[in-house]
């Protein structure tokens, strides 16, 4: 065959070749696909899923005490309104009704205003919740010193029971505690001379105290001769239960507030 008759093969040419298993190096050579590990994936979403649900969990066991703590908070409060308004408001009747609607109710309700599981106010701002912590306390403080005077003033200021001495301290407390928010809100010497930081514990720390001994003072006046009196002994042992159970839930956000405050002093110091 002569030169000019051989065949003429085209480089462009594309050939299939389905049978051959020579490979070119371009198909010989392998792609790696980086592919993450899904079973570590899977484990860190469960970790941050349980922990998301226990904090659920918590929450709804904190709403479910704090209506608990509103009710036995209420039933307190009506009740004494209604057996001090039936006999009269006067004497024993006025200083019973005035501690209760202050200690028990307006101071109850103060201390709980910032706590997060708080039911009433856990929608509002901070700046809101605080207008209502010290309208609240203000009345509750108000209310409560003045129905431990009319009882001082009736007996002379000899208080020999445990139900008066702890109704005294209760009422100097309560003064030492307002005169604290006081001086924090519009004195600037105060500032100067302590930091808000320490200023607002030892105010917290006060009116957290002046609670915590009047509400236990609650609990002996039951056994006074003017409850004695006017229920049954039944009826006395469910107060002193409900009082009780007002106490430990309405303290638990207080205590928190105060053991962040005390850690925040010690970081500082």
């Amino acid at each position: 065959m002569s030169e000019s008759q051989q065949p003429v093969v085209s480089r462009t040419q594309s050939t299939v070749d389905y049978g051959s298993t020579i490979r070119t190096e371009s198909q010989r050579r392998p792609t790696f696909i980086p592919i993450e590990s899904p079973r570590r994936y899977s484990k860190m979403s469960h970790n941050s899923l349980s922990g998301h649900e226990a904090q659920n969990r918590l929450q709804r066991v904190e709403y479910f005490l704090n209506v608990l703590n509103q009710m036995c908070i209420g039933f307190i409060t009506i009740y004494i309104s209604y057996l001090t308004l039936r006999t009269g408001l006067s004497g024993t009747g006025l200083h019973a009704w005035l501690v209760t609607i202050g200690f028990s109710f307006f101071m109850a309700e103060g201390v709980m205003v910032h706590y997060g599981g708080n039911v009433l106010t856990n929608g509002y701002k901070r700046q809101t919740k605080t207008t209502i912590h010290w309208v609240l306390l203000t009345l509750g403080g108000g209310c409560g010193a003045a129905g431990a005077l009319i009882k001082m003033i009736q007996k002379g200021f000899l208080l020999q029971s445990t139900h008066g001495k702890l109704g005294m301290t209760a009422f100097i407390l309560c003064i030492l505690a307002m005169s604290s928010g006081v001086a924090a809100l519009f004195s600037a010497r105060v500032k100067k001379l302590i930091t808000p930081l320490l200023n607002k514990t030892f105010h917290n720390f006060l009116g957290f105290a002046c609670f915590v001994i009047a509400l236990v003072t609650q609990y002996y006046g039951y056994q006074t001769g003017y409850f004695k009196s006017r229920s049954e002994t039944d009826f006395q042992i469910l107060m002193k239960c409900l009082t009780l159970i007002s106490l430990v839930l309405s303290s638990y956000g207080p205590m928190k507030a105060l053991y962040q405050k005390f850690k925040n002093i010690s970081n500082q110091f």
